[in-house]
């Protein structure tokens, strides 16, 4: 890495099944993983990003939800709360852990994603239920994701980045 370019670390938190894992193989290695059960957790991954004003690279971690070190979620720019269209529990777990980060760092940048939109027919919430959790935790931004299929994937993560860059607040 050279001296101009800036790092950022970023959580991806959620409750285990909802994709975590996927999104971050998508974003960063352009793959959706062939193997379900494999876990990052123990992982840094690396991943530079298309930032208009200054070169970028963020570093995801897969956060264990059940053991939020605070050491982990203060050192971090921001958190993406994972949850899963297709089961309205993982979008109540993710509120739950969104207020927890905020506890810890209530300056950290939080962005919600809704993953598996390529499973629409089977979803159980959809974009209003997630913009009103975003607007309980004040998040940075909210939509929805395909690890999957690749959808809102590369350009939800850029659109955070540069958000960030910008200071901008809620959408």
């Amino acid at each position: 890495m050279d001296k101009n370019t800036t790092l950022w670390k970023v959580g991806i938190i959620g409750e285990r099944g909802v994709g975590k894992t996927s999104l971050i193989s998508r974003f960063v290695f352009g793959v959706f993983p062939p193997n379900e059960n494999e876990d990052l957790s123990l992982q840094l991954v690396r991943k530079k990003v298309n930032c208009t004003q200054k070169n970028l690279e963020v570093l995801l971690q897969e956060m264990d939800p059940s053991n939020l070190s605070p050491k982990k979620i203060e050192n971090s720019k921001a958190v993406i709360l994972v949850s899963d269209v297709t089961r309205m529990a993982s979008l109540d777990a993710v509120e739950r852990l969104g207020k927890k980060v905020l506890d810890i760092n209530p300056r950290i940048n939080v962005v919600i994603v809704g993953n598996k939109s390529d499973l629409k027919y089977m979803a159980e919430f959809w974009m209003e239920e997630i913009k009103c959790v975003s607007e309980d935790l004040n998040a940075l931004l909210y939509g929805v994701v395909s690890a999957k299929t690749g959808e809102n994937v590369e350009e939800g993560f850029t659109y955070m980045c540069r958000k960030i860059v910008k200071g901008t607040t809620l959408i």
